[in-house]
C-alpha cells in the first residue's frame, strides 16, 4: 500500500497517509497554535499556499508540537 523508504520514520508515514485536505487541515492546526493572532482562514489560505508534496515544513511543525515543553495548545 505505501511505498516504505529508507529513511522513513512513524511520522513520515502518517503524513504520506494523509489526502491533500487532511493535510492542509492539519497544517492550518499547527498554524493556529504558534500564531495566535491568526484567523482560521488565514492559516488555512497560508497551509494551501505552502503545500508541499514532500510535507518537510509540516513534520517540522508537527515534531515541533510534539517535542515542545511548553505548548502552546
Amino acid at each position: 500500500m505505501f511505498k516504505i523508504l529508507y529513511g522513513w520514520d512513524n511520522k513520515d508515514t502518517f503524513l504520506h497517509s494523509l489526502s491533500f485536505w487532511q493535510v492542509i487541515n492539519l497544517h492550518a492546526v499547527l498554524l493556529l497554535g504558534q500564531n495566535s493572532s491568526m484567523t482560521p482562514r488565514e492559516a488555512r489560505a497560508e497551509a494551501i499556499r505552502k503545500f508541499d508534496p514532500e510535507r518537510k515544513e509540516l513534520k517540522f511543525l508537527l515534531e515541533q508540537a510534539l517535542n515542545s515543553p511548553d505548548p502552546k495548545m
